[in-house]
């Protein structure tokens, strides 16, 4: 078995945020030397820099055969591994912003999907970072299957960095948090309660996308909408110690465009979104927004599960 790389950088501790009832005090990065892996490193720069959090960079090498699917000989799998360990220790180095911060690097063979879940586990992570590709034309997640896979598999909150990204120094400063109002959950509102809460943010915008007028006969549409509004309220009440006053959007159309309008409109530095855990798999409606969102989004999008199960 060859073992894998793992190295750390001693770090100058910074006094945390703990952002209310969530703090990302361990956060995974996935690499891969892409473009998309470097708008996802900076991003968790920005955020580890705020909660002066422990950050892994993960590199999964492809396992290697040799003819007729035969393993390579254990000198070559090692020099393998060694070069991409040296490729993460030149990335670390280019990178002086890490040396700020408890960073370690981790590159070993296998799935990067099973790799990121694995330490995840091992050192109880709080976040993932991942980049998207985004290069797909239809309304699916098509991000070199990884992103999809991690979305999907991992209960933890993954913030998913999509190709029109740009890094922001208060990742924080603008939250969009997109609701359906039934598979959003109260874990997306917690997390966008207590991001929304550090000092440098102002903005925290609650949406909700009307995409069909319910058919009820005698249904007033203006009693049904300021129900919603209603909802919508409740989900933060007057008392849970937000530093701003949140608005509340009520619009119609189909969501995903009307989320990326109003992120646009809003200058949203982050877009949080919840989903369902147990029924995403068999929902298609969900993923076919969530991708939508991802690709086009100019700010990352933080997608929270409802449940931990």
């Amino acid at each position: 078995m060859i073992p894998a790389h793992r190295s750390s950088d001693s770090a100058i501790q910074q006094q945390p945020f703990s952002g209310g009832d969530v703090y990302f005090a361990r956060i995974l990065v996935g690499i891969d030397f892409s473009d998309s892996s470097a708008r996802a490193l900076q991003v968790a720069l920005a955020v580890g820099e705020i909660f002066a959090s422990k950050i892994n960079l993960i590199h999964a090498v492809p396992n290697v055969y040799g003819p007729q699917t035969y393993p390579m000989r254990t000198e070559f799998l090692r020099a393998n591994l060694d070069r991409a360990g040296e490729r993460m220790n030149q990335l670390v180095t280019e990178q002086p912003r890490l040396h700020g911060l408890n960073a370690t690097t981790t590159v070993a063979y296998g799935s990067p999907v099973e790799l990121i879940e694995q330490i995840a586990i091992e050192e109880s992570a709080d976040l993932i970072v991942v980049g998207s590709h985004g290069t797909s034309g239809i309304e699916r997640l098509v991000l070199g299957s990884v992103a999809e896979s991690i979305l999907r598999a991992n209960a933890r909150p993954v913030l998913v960095v999509g190709p029109h990204c740009t890094a922001e120094q208060d990742p924080f400063r603008t939250i969009l948090l997109a609701t359906d109002l039934e598979t959003t959950g109260s874990r997306p509102v917690q997390f966008a309660r207590a991001l929304a809460s550090h000092a440098v943010s102002s903005h925290l915008t609650l949406l909700h996308v009307i995409e069909k007028q319910p058919h009820v006969p005698g249904l007033d549409p203006a009693l049904f909408e300021n129900s919603l509004r209603q909802e919508l309220r409740r989900l933060l009440p007057s008392h849970t110690g937000l530093n701003c006053r949140p608005k509340i959007l009520l619009e119609h159309g189909k969501p995903a465009p009307v989320i990326l309008d109003i992120a646009k409109k809003e200058g949203a530095s982050l877009i949080i979104v919840g989903i369902r855990h147990q029924t995403a798999l068999s929902d298609h409606v969900p993923w076919a927004t969530l991708s939508h969102v991802l690709r086009d989004a100019k700010c990352g999008v933080l997608v929270v599960k409802n449940s931990l199960d």
